[in-house]
This record gives structure tokens, C-alpha cells and sequence, in this order.
């Protein structure tokens, strides 16, 4: 019995078609580390717009940690950040912010499936316009014992190291410090940006001696002030080692 064979004509607009489906499928099946690579690979290119983007934790629907008495942490990171740019504008630093009101940034990215974690690319995005970065939140625990700061830097980086040093030293001063040391972590978004960028943790909300200084605006006052010295301090040093 003769074979039949039976042809199938495909037009070039449908192939080009179902080569962009099937890309597209391929994208989404990929991890959300791919989609960091990709938005990374895009922008690192990019001039630095300033000389230092300070991030205010949470912000918007996302209130971060919560004290007693509906203590927001987005509320007081924002309000030590601002108090922070002012400080760091006069000293004559050009500063951008991730945000400067109640507010998330999850309209700068659409990669991520969930809201937060398209807030976080927002804030990655953003970070990539200084030269230098910060971004300062508030901690909560179960165990009501913890109080006090921490400073996280990127494991392995050198400069982010030196960084995360020279504000530890400042802030120590104002502050309690949860550990005795600065903290390598490498699991952190915002410490992944291409400019050197430390978190700052002031304090747990969840601590009744901690939540009572950072309710006290001269106490966010005074914590601004840490940050920024130690920032200016750091500014100097990391100068010298771009024109070396």
C-alpha cells in the first residue's frame, strides 16, 4: 500500500509566532534569578544618576514590621531616610530615593509574580542609579530580648565590606548594636546591585527599649546623623579608590 504524505504549509507570520510563544513559555518556566540576571544585564550599562539612592524599607500596602500601638517600620523608614537626604544634600552629595512617600515600587518592574518581589526588583532597579547605596529597615522577632542594630554587607565584596565597616563604627555610637561585628549575607536583593549598597536593620520594633527610641524623633535624628557621617566618611575613601 503506497504511503500518503501530507504537506503543511507554514507561513513566516506563523512561525515567527510560535518561535515568540515559545520563547515567552520558556522565559516564564525560568527562575526568578534569570529574571535578576536579565533586569541586571540592563541596566548596569547605565551612568550613575547620583551619588548615593537611600531606600526606605516597605512603604504602601506593605507596612513591613509592626510595633505595639500600630507602629509601622515603613513609617519610620521613610522618616530616617528623609531626615538622611537632607543631611547628606547639605553636606553636597546628590542623593536619589527609592521613595519618598508612602508608597512601593512595584510599577518599575514586571518580572516578579508577586507583588513583593516586584517591589523588590523596583528597589534593586533604582539602586543601580548612585554610585553608592543604602537601604534601612527596622527588625521584628519573636524573641522580645533582641534589640539593636545590624549592618549587613554582600558576602566576598571588598568595598561593600569597607562600607558596611565605616557605618557600623558611626552608627555604634547612637545605637546598640545587635552584633559585634558586620554581617556578610548574600541571599539580600538590594545588597546585589552592581553599586557597592549596605543594609541597615536601627533597631526591632518587637524590643519595648528599642521601640521607644525609634518612636522619638531626636532619637531617628541622631540615627540619621550616624548613617550620614559614616556615608560622608566613605564617600571620601571610595573617591580616592575610583580615580587610583
Amino acid at each position: 500500500m503506497p504511503r500518503k504524505f501530507i504537506y503543511v504549509t507554514i507561513t513566516k507570520r506563523y512561525l515567527l509566532a510560535f518561535t515568540l510563544l515559545a520563547l515567552a513559555l520558556f522565559g516564564l518556566s525560568l527562575p526568578n534569578t534569570y529574571h535578576l540576571a536579565v533586569m541586571t544585564a540592563a541596566i548596569v550599562t547605565t551612568t550613575a544618576e547620583y551619588d548615593i539612592v537611600l531606600d526606605a524599607g516597605h512603604g504602601g500596602v506593605d507596612s513591613g514590621g509592626v510595633g505595639a500601638d500600630a507602629v509601622y517600620e515603613k513609617d519610620i523608614t521613610l522618616d530616617i531616610v528623609l531626615r538622611l537626604r537632607d543631611i547628606l544634600e547639605n553636606a553636597g552629595l546628590k542623593v536619589g530615593l527609592t521613595r519618598d512617600s508612602d508608597t512601593d515600587v512595584t510599577h518599575l518592574a514586571d518580572q516578579g509574580k508577586t507583588r513583593h518581589q516586584r517591589d523588590l526588583l523596583g528597589r534593586y532597579k533604582i539602586l543601580h542609579s548612585g554610585k553608592l547605596g543604602m537601604s534601612v529597615h527596622i527588625n521584628t522577632a519573636k524573641d522580645t530580648e533582641q534589640k539593636g542594630a545590624i549592618v549587613f554587607y554582600m558576602r566576598n565584596a571588598y568595598i561593600d565590606r569597607q562600607y558596611a565597616q565605616t557605618v557600623f563604627d558611626e552608627l555604634e555610637r547612637v545605637q546598640t548594636m545587635n552584633h559585634t561585628f558586620i554581617v556578610p549575607r548574600s541571599n539580600l536583593m538590594v545588597l546585589k546591585a552592581k553599586p557597592p549598597v549596605i543594609m541597615i536593620e536601627v533597631g526591632f520594633l518587637t524590643n519595648e527599649t528599642d521601640l521607644q527610641k525609634l518612636t522619638d524623633p531626636q532619637f531617628r535624628q541622631s540615627i540619621a546623623e550616624a548613617l550620614a557621617t559614616g556615608i560622608l566618611k566613605y564617600w571620601s575613601l571610595y573617591q580616592l579608590e575610583q580615580t587610583e
